[in-house]
C-alpha cells in the first residue's frame, strides 16, 4: 500500500487540515490520548508528529505552565500553522525532525504521544526504539492509530470513489492513515521496542463534518492526497465528489455529515 508523504504536503493542505479535519476528528481524539496517558502538571511532554498542534496544545493545558511541551513533525508547513496558535498552559516548543531520529537526549521527557503518526513511518521499530530511549524510567507513550478503513465511513467512500475514478493507486492513498488498526499488531510493535505495561482501548470519535455536499474535495485537499487529486480533470475531480456526496446520503444530516471513528489508543510504559 501507498503511504502518505505529510513532509510533502501542498502549500494549503495544513490550514485545510487544521481548519476541516481537526474540529472533526483530531480535536476530540487528541482529549482522548492526554486523557489515556494521564498527562499531568508537571510532566514533560514530546508530541511526535505533531501536524498543526492539536495534541501539543491539549498537553500544553494538561502539564501546565510548569511543564514542557515539543511538538515534533517533519512538515514544515504543518509546522508553521502550529506556531501561529497561542498555547494554553505550557510554552510550546516546535521542531522540525524525524521520529526515527529524535534530537532529544535519553530520558529527556516522561510523557510521549504520537496521534495518527505511526502508522506512516518507514520504519515503525525504529520510531518506538527512539520514543523508549527519550523517556525516562517508567515514562508514559501514548499512541493512536484509527481503526480499519472498513469501519471509518466516509473515507471508506472516499477510496472507493478514487480506486473508479483515478486508479487503486490513489485511493490506497486515501486510506493509508488506515493500515494500523489491529489491536494485535500494535501490542506486538509496543512490546518488541520494549514497552510494557501496554493496555489497548478502542476509541469510537464521532465526527461530524460540514459543507457535505464538498465532503471529498475537501478532505483530499487536507493532505498529500491533494497533487493526484488534482492532476485529474475537472470531470473525474466532480465524479469523485458527486459519488461520494451520494454515497454519503445515510450519514447526513442537514448540511453535516456524520459517522463514528473507531481509533486504537494505546499506553505503555518504558
Amino acid at each position: 500500500m501507498n503511504v502518505m508523504d505529510w513532509g510533502a504536503n501542498s502549500a494549503d493542505a495544513p490550514r485545510n487540515y487544521e481548519s476541516y479535519l481537526g474540529p472533526s476528528m483530531f480535536e476530540p481524539l487528541a482529549v482522548a490520548t492526554a486523557d489515556a496517558v494521564e498527562a499531568g502538571l508537571g510532566d514533560a511532554a514530546l508530541d511526535v508528529a505533531c501536524g498543526t498542534g492539536i495534541l501539543s496544545r491539549v498537553l500544553s493545558a494538561r502539564v501546565g505552565a510548569g511543564g514542557r511541551v515539543v511538538g515534533l513533525d517533519l512538515g514544515e508547513g504543518m509546522l508553521a500553522v502550529a506556531r501561529s496558535h497561542p498555547w494554553p498552559g505550557a510554552e510550546i516548543e516546535f521542531v522540525q525532525g524525524s521520529a526515527q531520529d529524535l534530537p532529544f537526549a535519553d530520558g529527556e521527557f516522561t510523557v510521549v504521544t504520537c496521534q495518527q503518526g505511526l502508522q506512516f513511518f518507514p520504519d515503525k521499530a525504529a520510531a518506538l526504539a527512539e520514543f523508549r530511549r527519550v523517556l525516562a524510567p517508567a515514562g508514559r507513550l501514548g499512541i493512536a492509530c484509527w481503526g480499519p478503513v472498513s469501519e471509518q465511513g466516509g473515507f471508506r467512500l472516499i477510496g472507493e470513489a478514487l480506486d473508479r475514478h483515478y486508479g487503486s493507486d490513489v485511493g490506497d492513498l486515501i486510506r493509508s492513515p488506515f493500515q494500523l488498526g489491529d489491536p494485535a499488531v500494535l501490542r506486538l510493535l509496543l512490546e518488541e521496542a520494549g514497552f510494557g505495561d501496554v493496555v489497548i482501548e478502542i476509541e469510537r470519535v464521532e465526527a461530524g463534518f460540514p459543507d457535505a455536499a464538498n465532503f471529498a474535495p475537501r478532505v483530499i485537499s487536507a493532505g498529500p492526497v491533494a497533487g493526484p487529486f488534482a492532476a485529474g480533470d475537472d470531470a473525474r475531480r466532480e465524479a469523485v465528489t458527486a459519488d461520494v456526496a451520494e454515497s454519503l446520503a445515510p450519514y447526513r444530516d442537514g448540511d453535516t455529515v456524520a459517522f463514528e471513528m473507531p481509533s486504537l489508543v494505546a499506553v505503555a510504559r518504558r
